[in-house]
C-alpha cells in the first residue's frame, strides 16, 4: 500500500516481467532506494517478474487493483486500449504513463521467397500449408494476439493454416540460453536452413535473429493493407508503422505494419506525484547506465535515454508528477509541435 507521509516506511512493488524489464526495474529501485534514498527509513522497493507476454495483458489490471504500484508493457497503444476497456472489456482502468522508453519495433510477417507469396491474401486464396513461427498465441503475448487480429481481418486464421496441413509453432522464439536452461530446441534460423520452417510472423525486429535470418535465407515481407490497418485501429486502438525499404536484405519496398514501438512504464493516476517524479528522474539520471545494459548493434533500446525521449510517446496520458519532472528538464510532452 502506498503511504503518502514522510515518516512511515513505504512498500513499493514494481511489475517488471521479463529479462529486459527486470533489469530496468532494478536500476529504478536502486536509484530511489539506495544509499541516498529520499524515502522514509525502512522503505522497500521490489521488482516482480512473471510471464512477459501474459503480463502485457494482465499487468494493467494488477496495477489498477493496487497489487503493484507500477507496471511495464509494450506497446503503449495496447496499455491504453486495455485501460479504456477496448480489448479485455470490463471496467475502465485509471492508469497514467510515467515514461515511454524508445524501442523502435513493429509486428510484421515474412515468408520464404521461393513460395511466391507477395500478399497476405495469397496464403488464404491458395490455402498454403505454411509452417510458421509466431509468439505465444492469443492472450499469451501481444505479438501472437495481433497476428490473430490481422488474419481475422483477411478472413482466415492460424487454425485454418493448420487445417490446410500447415504447422503453427509458438514456442520456437530463441531463448536466452542462460535463462532457459530447460529449453533445448533448434533456433528459427536453423529450422529455416533445414527446410523445417516457411514463415515468421512476429515482432522484436531490432534483435539479432531477424538480421541473421534475413542475411542467411531469402525472405519476402508482407504488407498489411491500409484498410485492415484502419479497422485494427478502430477496433483495438492499434497504431500503424512503416518499415522503410532497405532495413533488411532483399527488402526493396516499404512494408506497412502494426506498430509495436516503445516500452511503457505506467501507474495508477492517483499515485502520489512524488513517486512518479522520482521514477522519471531516476531513469534520466541513470540514462547512461540503462543504455549500457542494452548495447548495440541489436539493442532493444533504439535511441539515447533523455527526458525528451521518455515523453515523446503520449499515447497513454502522462502522470502529473512525471509531467512536472519533464517540464523542469525542458522537455515537451509529445515532442515539439
Amino acid at each position: 500500500m502506498i503511504v503518502t507521509n514522510d515518516t512511515d516506511p513505504l512498500e513499493f512493488k514494481m511489475l517488471t516481467p521479463g529479462f529486459n524489464w527486470l533489469r530496468l526495474g532494478a536500476v529504478m529501485a536502486h536509484a530511489i532506494n539506495g544509499y541516498h534514498s529520499p524515502l522514509p527509513k525502512g522503505s522497500t522497493i521490489s521488482t516482480h517478474t512473471d510471464h512477459p507476454g501474459r503480463m502485457c495483458f494482465a499487468g494493467p489490471q494488477l496495477v489498477h487493483d493496487g497489487v503493484y504500484q507500477t507496471g511495464l508493457s509494450s506497446p503503449p497503444w495496447l496499455v491504453r486500449s486495455i485501460a479504456e476497456g477496448g480489448i479485455l472489456g470490463g471496467e475502465k482502468l485509471d492508469l497514467a504513463a510515467i515514461a515511454t522508453l524508445p524501442h523502435d519495433d513493429l509486428s510484421t510477417m515474412m515468408v520464404r521467397r521461393e513460395l511466391g507469396i507477395t500478399r497476405i491474401e495469397d496464403i488464404r486464396d491458395r490455402k498454403i500449408p505454411l509452417r510458421v513461427g509466431i509468439p505465444p498465441r492469443g492472450m499469451g503475448h501481444p505479438g501472437g494476439w495481433i497476428i490473430d487480429k490481422v488474419l481475422e481481418e483477411y478472413g482466415f486464421s492460424l487454425a485454418d493454416i493448420e487445417s490446410w496441413g500447415g504447422q503453427v509453432i509458438d514456442a520456437d522464439r530463441a531463448p536466452i540460453d542462460a535463462l532457459a536452461v530447460h529449453v533445448k530446441q533448434k533456433s528459427r534460423l536453423q529450422k529455416l536452413r533445414d527446410g523445417e520452417l516457411d514463415a515468421i510472423f512476429d515482432e522484436a525486429i531490432m534483435t539479432q535473429p531477424w538480421h541473421d535470418i534475413t542475411q542467411a535465407v531469402d525472405m519476402q515481407f508482407l504488407s498489411v493493407s491500409d484498410q485492415v490497418l484502419t479497422r485494427l485501429e478502430q477496433k483495438h486502438g492499434a497504431r500503424r508503422k512503416v518499415m522503410k525499404a532497405g532495413r533488411f536484405r532483399l527488402q526493396d519496398q516499404d512494408i506497412a505494419c502494426v506498430d509495436f514501438s516503445n516500452w511503457c512504464l505506467f501507474c495508477r493516476r492517483d499515485l502520489p506525484d512524488r513517486y512518479a517524479y522520482l521514477l522519471a528522474q531516476a531513469l534520466v539520471q541513470h540514462g547512461a547506465e540503462v543504455e549500457g545494459m542494452y548495447p548495440p548493434p541489436f539493442s532493444p533500446l533504439t535511441s539515447p535515454v533523455s527526458a525528451q525521449a521518455l515523453c515523446l510517446d503520449d499515447t497513454l496520458p502522462f502522470h502529473p508528477g512525471a509531467i512536472r519532472f519533464y517540464e523542469e528538464e525542458g522537455a515537451v510532452i509529445g515532442g515539439p509541435k
